[in-house]
C-alpha cells in the first residue's frame, strides 16, 4: 500500500496543519484490535466494516492537548449524523505510559464527554496499518472503503480551516452511492 502520510512541517516543537486528498483510490486498512470502548448495543464487526457509510477516523491521545482541541469537531460530526449514514471512531494510540492504561483511558472518555466508538490502538498497529505520523490526524473514508480525505494536526489551528473542509467532503461523500 502506498504511504498515506504526508509530510509534516516541524518547526521547535509546533506542528502546522496539513490537509490532503490521495492522489489515487487508497484502500483503508481494516482495523485491528479487540479492545473497543463506547460500542454501547452496537456489534464491533458492524463498527469495522467501512463500507455502505462514511467514516471518520481520528487517531488521538488523550494527554495530547492538540487532539483534545480536535475533540470538540469530532464530537460535532458524531451528533450531526446518524449512524447509519457517517460513523465517527475514535482510534486511541497512546505516547505516555499512563495513556496506555484501559482504566485511564475510560476515565478520560467519560471527562471529555466522548460518545462515539473507540478502539484502544496500544501496541500502534493501526497507529502503522495508517502510516500515522502526528497525533491528532483524521482519515475520511468512503461508502466503498477508500480513503477519500485526511487531515494531519489540528482542524483549527492558527484559523486553519479543517473541520469546514472536511464537512464539505463528508457531506459529498454522503450524497455518493454506496
Amino acid at each position: 500500500m502506498n504511504r498515506i502520510g504526508v509530510a509534516i512541517a516541524l518547526s521547535t516543537l509546533w506542528v502546522t496543519a496539513a490537509f490532503a486528498t490521495p492522489q489515487k483510490s487508497v484502500v483503508a486498512p481494516k482495523l485491528v484490535g479487540t479492545t473497543w470502548l463506547n460500542t454501547k448495543d452496537r456489534p464491533v464487526e458492524s463498527i469495522k466494516e467501512f463500507k455502505g457509510r462514511v467514516t471518520i477516523l481520528h487517531f488521538w491521545t488523550f494527554e495530547c492537548i492538540n487532539c483534545k482541541h480536535n475533540l470538540p469537531s469530532i464530537a460535532a460530526w458524531a451528533k450531526k449524523y446518524p449512524v447509519d449514514q457517517v460513523q465517527v471512531i475514535g482510534v486511541h494510540t497512546p505516547e505516555l505510559k499512563e495513556e496506555r492504561n484501559q482504566k485511564n483511558l475510560q476515565e478520560a472518555i467519560t471527562r471529555l464527554g466522548i460518545e462515539y466508538p473507540v478502539i484502544v490502538d496500544n501496541n500502534g498497529e493501526n497507529w502503522n496499518r495508517y502510516k500515522v505520523e502526528v497525533w491528532p490526524t483524521v482519515f475520511i473514508i468512503d461508502k466503498k472503503g477508500q480513503v477519500r480525505a485526511y487531515w494531519v494536526g489540528e482542524l483549527g489551528w492558527k484559523g486553519a480551516t479543517g473541520f469546514q473542509d472536511l464537512s464539505k467532503i463528508v457531506q459529498t461523500l454522503i450524497k455518493e452511492p454506496g
